[in-house]
């Protein structure tokens, strides 16, 4: 069973149309919400906001720092 990925809650607040760009493909949806409700195979976050068309346009990018924070939200100790 493959994990899962969902955006930030903040995405939800957004009432405009949104459209969703990422890895090439563009994805467009009524609203926040339902932009809320896509899935992602990979870990992704907010790279850039803009507008686009009259649309709210959020660039996603993978997190390229999933390990560099702790469980207690502090940034890892490289020791090498």
């Amino acid at each position: 069973m493959a994990l899962k990925y969902k955006l930030e809650t903040f995405i939800k607040k957004i009432t405009s149309p949104v459209v969703i760009e990422y890895n090439g493909e563009v994805l467009e949806f009524p609203n926040g919400t339902a932009a809320y409700e896509q899935e992602f195979a990979k870990y992704m976050v907010v790279d850039e906001v803009k507008i686009l068309d009259n649309k709210i346009c959020i660039v996603l990018k993978e997190n390229d720092r999933i390990n560099d924070v702790t469980w207690f939200g502090e940034e890892q100790a490289n020791f090498f």
